[in-house]
């Protein structure tokens, strides 16, 4: 599933990533934007409930927490609970992540992140970040678990 999700749903977008799914968002969309989007095969995520009316490829996010906001999601397309798959995208540009080469990882992340998690240091081709199974990454396994993923 490829979705896009409008300027008002950042955090949703977020934690669609963190479950392994291809989410676009931008905080501002040009115009036609979205349009070519969804014509490209992505489901369109909004709170704008006239914009969700224009799509028949679209779900309409009606709440405002985005644990709720998730499980709307889930209740429409039934979202995979494969585990994983997640923290393979980046979650700030949504490209996929890749393990990263070790004298890279070694100049680019704190030396006991590295030193702890020599294999385990993934990198975003795109935008350069590198992400490790630290302490913030467990706080969103324990979230998204207690909210039945």
């Amino acid at each position: 599933m490829l979705f896009v999700a409008d300027s008002m749903l950042g955090k949703l977008a977020r934690y669609l990533r963190i479950m392994g799914y291809d989410t676009f968002y931008q905080p501002r969309y040009p115009d036609q934007r979205l349009s070519e989007l969804v014509r490209e095969g992505r489901i369109l995520l909004t709170r704008n409930r006239a914009t969700a009316r224009l799509y028949s490829n679209s779900i309409f996010i009606d709440r405002d927490l985005v644990k709720d906001q998730l499980k709307v999601v889930d209740s429409t397309l039934r979202l995979a609970r494969d585990h994983r798959n997640w923290f393979s995208r980046c979650l700030i540009c949504d490209s996929p992540l890749y393990k990263a080469e070790e004298q890279v990882a070694r100049e680019n992340v704190p030396d006991f992140v590295f030193f702890k998690y020599p294999q385990r240091i993934l990198s975003c081709p795109t935008c350069k970040r590198f992400f490790w199974p630290g302490t913030h990454r467990q706080r969103m396994v324990e979230r998204l678990k207690d909210w039945g993923f």
